[in-house]
């Protein structure tokens, strides 16, 4: 029953997930140049790729947002369902440490460069919020059923 409301949940974290894809993390400036550091890595002004590869977390960032959506359709599957979810939300717990780390990794390669983090380091916890939610609704839904087993 894809109109549950933890698909509502689960769908909003799928689209956050995408859009941690569509733009820098963190905003770097170091004597008046700018830096972007995005999922694929550190640019400068320019568009030209530097030094820190930032490729783990590309692959977190798209491993969440496809077992989002796939967490949806599991819905026959309530236990699995719940698990995926708490597995979510340990990913997305690992994804503000990893974006932290490479914020700091990229402060320390400018020397000193002032950071400035972008919208995108809130979407992480958002997720989060919004995975316990779908994670209580699943799991209400999957006592209410062996509730009624019961009475059977």
């Amino acid at each position: 029953m894809l109109q549950r409301s933890q698909t509502l949940f689960l769908l909003g974290a799928f689209i956050l997930s995408l859009l941690l894809l569509t733009g820098p993390i963190a905003n770097l400036t170091l004597d008046g140049n700018a830096y972007d550091l995005r999922h694929s890595g550190l640019f400068d002004a320019a568009g030209e790729k530097m030094g820190v590869a930032t490729w783990p977390l590309s692959v977190i960032f798209i491993t969440v947002a496809v077992l989002s959506f796939l967490n949806i359709f599991f819905y026959r599957h309530r236990m699995r369902q719940m698990r995926v979810a708490v597995f979510l939300i340990l990913l997305n717990a690992g994804i503000v440490a990893m974006m932290f780390y490479y914020t700091y990794v990229a402060r320390n390669q400018l020397e000193g460069a002032l950071v400035l983090h972008q919208w995108r380091f809130i979407i992480p916890p958002i997720n989060i919020i919004l995975l316990y939610f779908a994670f209580r609704r699943i799991r209400r839904d999957e006592l209410m059923v062996k509730a009624f087993d019961r009475i059977r």
